[in-house]
Parts: structure tokens; C-alpha cells; sequence
């Protein structure tokens, strides 16, 4: 592949990477509507679906919101019983959050036609292009990663500006 290739190559792996992140965000959108809950208490469902159990401070970690947006968020969610909140077996101080039966029961199917569309998708890749295509996926989250706090606080500097 000449320089010209691969550049162009590049450019449209980008414009199709930036073309899926506003396709899931509107898949994202409307499962949120259909289940009347905000496009942030969609998110902390989405990363709760991970599996594991986590603690509010770990969502707020991972959201980006703030503690008190967090707890305010949960109270929400457990109310409209999406999610539950109980104490750590082994440390009775920490409370963990997970999935409710009524989560796992309404909000994950709604995605089953996309995940199995995807595996579909994978199947027809070899072993060494899935490897590929998880390297560049974990590489470029961690890139991504990284660059959230610079961009974040432009934001954060730009709001405080503002105010003055």
C-alpha cells in the first residue's frame, strides 16, 4: 500500500469510526426513551451490563459524573427498579450496585439483534484480523482515554470563564 493508500485508508476508517459512535449514540438515545429513563441513566445501565458489581464511586469514576450526580442518578434507577443497591458481603461499609432482574429482563434484549449482528459480523474474520481489530480497539480507547481530562478541563475552564 503506497503513502496516498494508507492515508486515505486511514481517513476513512476515522470517518467510519466517528459514523458508528453517532450511530450507537441515537441506538443509545432511543433505548433510553423507550424505557423513559435519561441518556445518563442509560449509561450507567450499559456499564453496569458489563457484569461486574460496582460501587457509586467506581460509576462515577467510569461516568465522569460527579458523586452527588451519581447517588441522584441511582436514586432514579432504583426507583424505577432497574437497579439494586446492597451491602458487600465481605465489607459491610461499601454498598455495590448492580442490574436488577427487571434490567436484564427489559434492557438487554433490545440490543440482542445488534450483538448478534456483530457476532455475525466477527465470525467472518480470521483469528489474526480479530486480533488486529481488538489490538486497534483497545489502543485507541486507551488514546481516547487519555485525552479525556485534557478535554474535559477546556470545558471546565471555558464554563468557569464564562460565569465570571
Amino acid at each position: 500500500m503506497s503513502s496516498k493508500e494508507q492515508k486515505e485508508t486511514i481517513a476513512a476508517i476515522l470517518a467510519a469510526l466517528r459514523s458508528i459512535d453517532g450511530d450507537m449514540d441515537r441506538l443509545d438515545e432511543a433505548a433510553a426513551a423507550r424505557l423513559d429513563i435519561s441518556r445518563s441513566d442509560f449509561r450507567c445501565l450499559d456499564i453496569l451490563s458489563r457484569g461486574t458489581a460496582m460501587t457509586p464511586g467506581q460509576l462515577a469514576a467510569e461516568t465522569g459524573l460527579t458523586t452527588g450526580a451519581v447517588t441522584a442518578l441511582l436514586d432514579r434507577l432504583e426507583k424505577s427498579g432497574y437497579v439494586r443497591r446492597e451491602r458487600d458481603r465481605i465489607d459491610r461499609r461499601k454498598i455495590l450496585v448492580r442490574p436488577s432482574k427487571r434490567a436484564t429482563a427489559e434492557v438487554w434484549p433490545m440490543f440482542r439483534g445488534v450483538s448478534q449482528d456483530a457476532t455475525r459480523i466477527l465470525s467472518q474474520f480470521s483469528e489474526g484480523e480479530l486480533a488486529t481489530i481488538l489490538r486497534f480497539l483497545t489502543i485507541n480507547q486507551e488514546a481516547i482515554r487519555k485525552r479525556l481530562p485534557e478535554i474535559a478541563e477546556k470545558g471546565a475552564s471555558k464554563r468557569r470563564r464564562a460565569r465570571r
